[in-house]
């Protein structure tokens, strides 16, 4: 199997009680998360060690942060991430791999709460992945992840990064995410890269959001096609051969897509990348989401 070389660099939520007009408080905050390939089981529920619990899934990598009203900050930036399990776990769930859990786990996730400042690094190695968490005064909330060598059950990315930044910027928290793989295959399916962005800023006035998704080098087979709602489509005069992603089970669930709210309290943008379903070698169908990429911001007048 191959292996998925994925980097990320995500930041996120940023709040900062600031002075506002005729001296009242404003309250500004804002958030940011950025996930590579995100891998979910979708036909059943999964049974470990006799007990049928949730499908486990997993974004690899993935980056998080966040800072509330009252200063206090949080960032997690993981090689590999999951809700439900440990990182090496989940990896060796989805990649049929027997990476050493309790070794991994640790080393494999950088994470600080708290006032800024405040900085934590993370890695298995220089050419295997690397994981950043930072809270700076401002304040700001970063994380930053790249991943080398994750075997992600069919899926791989031979390269790729994800950056985002949240700032307190004149009373305002002003998020951004932008994520890029890649070399991106599904068995016989390739793409040349995908890069999403999303922004968000609430300014107490008109605000903004934005988010872009592209989508570039589509191919099966190595016949270029392009990925619609529809599924895959000619992009050219030749007619590509999809009996291989047919025998797969890969099917377009979504081609992607972008959600943009400005506003004045409130403001969100999400961009996610193209959304498939396929059947892995042993059988269960997978769900996979290549990319996405959420910004939001908050903002709030003087109280009282």
């Amino acid at each position: 199997m191959r292996r998925t070389v994925v980097a990320v660099i995500a930041a996120a939520l940023l709040v900062s009680p600031t002075a506002g007009p005729a001296g009242a408080d404003t309250l500004a905050g804002g958030g940011a998360i950025g996930r590579g390939v995100f891998l979910t089981y979708s036909d059943r529920d999964t049974v470990i060690e006799g007990g049928t619990v949730a499908a486990p899934d997993l974004a690899a990598p993935t980056a998080q942060a966040a800072i509330d009203f009252t200063g206090l900050g949080s960032a997690l930036a993981a090689l590999g991430y999951s809700p439900y399990s440990d990182a090496a776990g989940v990896l060796n769930a989805f990649g049929g791999t027997e990476l050493p859990v309790g070794s991994i786990g640790e080393r494999s996730r950088a994470r600080v709460a708290g006032r800024p400042p405040q900085e934590s690094t993370a890695g298995l190695s220089e050419s295997a992945g690397r994981a950043q968490a930072r809270l700076a005064d401002g304040p700001t909330a970063e994380a930053w992840t790249s991943v080398a060598s994750a075997p992600e059950g069919g899926v791989t990315a031979r390269a790729g990064e994800i950056r985002a930044t949240v700032a307190t910027v004149t009373r305002t928290a002003d998020s951004k995410v932008t994520v890029v793989l890649r070399q991106v295959r599904i068995g016989e399916l390739h793409i040349e890269s995908i890069t999403l962005t999303a922004d968000a800023l609430a300014d107490g006035a008109a605000g903004r959001a934005a988010a872009t998704t592209l989508v570039e080098g589509v191919t099966v087979g190595g016949t270029p096609v392009r990925l619609t709602p529809k599924g895959f489509e000619p992009a050219g005069a030749g007619v590509p051969d999809l009996s291989g992603l047919d025998r797969a089970g890969v099917e377009v669930v979504s081609a992607g897509g972008v959600v943009a709210r400005p506003g004045g309290r409130q403001a969100d943008a999400r961009a996610i990348g193209p959304r498939l379903r396929f059947r892995s070698t042993d059988g269960r169908l997978l769900t996979v989401v290549l990319g996405e990429a959420i910004a939001t911001s908050t903002w709030e007048s003087g109280r009282g």
